[in-house]
């Protein structure tokens, strides 16, 4: 009688447009802004792939990966809700065949059924965006960290913890500029963020994915300070003589210009705990969007809290190993509630201005996978 009823209901409903649900799910954050999917569409069912070319370097276990393909699927769940389509997600997860493999390879299946609701945060869908402005330290009401809490705790296995007290947020910038210095210091890891970067307008509108500089609300000059430091003989010659802490010293000031800071984490490093982990996220930056708070991801330090966790630091010079044991200890002490838990993400919160610009996204004929590839198992 139930799936009768399921039928009929869906019977009812109006047709899902694929073109409608990936451009919801397109409207993603993920890492650096590299949009790292592909998607197809058959028989109601929408098929998330994770498109290896596009993964970052620095990532660990494609960690990263799998939490923008979470909140991708998230949106498209948002957006099915929005026809009246409940939605069930199945983690797929294949691994590559070879390391070679450039192939995008299924990660989630997310099949609508009828019927449900609309998700009353359909309509921040397109508003959501990074803001990396200076923000407020003005505290964030506790009844709006808890409907931010429970927007988290609603995906098994994810948690979210605030840090509000101004002295544990200033001791967490001092830990956030350490690890934006890695990424500065480390030739691979400079590369892949000048790799990301899009110093003109032009180049932000041609390729549509990265980072345009302006979203960085950078003072006046400094753009063409960090440009020059493309060169990595410059930014190594600087990171001898110990200047890259001046680089790293604006992330330390926008976090302790913060009302809190977030700290989202899973049961454990699973790559489905990061998919969902993408899921909690999202609906975390939407309700934070509907609130009216600005949010900016602080990526640096979960990814090197992974490189030391699941990886020993392999990948990491001497040096960089060290002072990321130093970065665990001390994020230890400071949220201790993530104790054996995987950092999928932090965030800094709190009151600013919009953002001057927004980042931009890959067309959807990009994104759809070719009509001969659309069956993906």
């Amino acid at each position: 009688m139930q799936n009768t009823m399921s039928t009929v209901l869906t019977r009812n409903l109006p047709a899902l447009s694929s073109q409608a649900l990936v451009r919801a799910a397109v409207l993603a954050p993920s890492p650096d802004n590299n949009q790292p999917w592909r998607f197809a569409y058959r028989d109601q069912r929408l098929t998330a792939l994770v498109d290896p070319r596009r993964e970052l370097p620095s990532d660990v276990g494609s960690m990263f990966s799998y939490m923008a393909l979470g909140a991708a699927v998230e949106n498209a769940c948002i957006a099915g809700r929005e026809s009246g389509y409940a939605s069930q997600v199945e983690f797929v997860g294949l691994p590559r065949l070879c390391p070679d493999d450039e192939a995008p390879r299924p990660v989630a299946h997310v099949k609508f059924i009828g019927s449900a609701e609309p998700d009353p945060l359909f309509e921040q869908l397109d508003k959501r965006c990074t803001c990396r402005k200076m923000y407020g330290r003005d505290s964030i009401p506790a009844a709006t960290l808890e409907t931010l809490r429970l927007q988290a705790g609603s995906f098994f296995g994810a948690r979210l913890d605030f840090v509000t007290d101004r002295k544990q947020i200033g001791s967490l910038a001092r830990l956030v500029a350490a690890g934006d210095r890695i990424r500065l210091e480390y030739e691979p890891f400079h590369a892949e963020l000048y790799r990301q970067i899009r110093f003109t307008p032009q180049e932000a509108e041609r390729t549509r994915d990265g980072l345009d500089v302006r979203t960085f609300e950078l003072p006046v000059g400094v753009a063409p300070l960090l440009q020059w430091l493309r060169s990595w003989p410059r930014m190594r010659l600087l990171s001898r003589l110990g200047l890259t802490r001046l680089l790293a010293a604006p992330s330390a000031q926008a976090v302790r210009a913060s009302g809190a800071i977030g700290v989202l984490s899973v049961t454990n490093a699973s790559p489905e705990l990061h998919l969902t982990g993408g899921r909690a996220l999202q609906r975390v930056w939407l309700a934070s969007q509907a609130e009216r708070l600005a949010l900016h991801p602080l990526g640096s330090l979960p990814v090197f809290l992974a490189h030391h966790q699941q990886m020993g630091g392999s990948l990491l010079l001497p040096a960089h190993q060290r002072r990321v044991a130093r970065i665990a200890e001390g994020f230890g002490r400071l949220v201790p509630n993530v104790a054996n838990r995987s950092v999928v993400m932090m965030f800094r919160l709190g009151s600013a201005a919009a953002p001057t610009v927004r980042s931009l996204r890959r067309s959807i004929d990009e994104v759809m996978m070719p009509a001969e590839q659309r069956n993906p198992r």
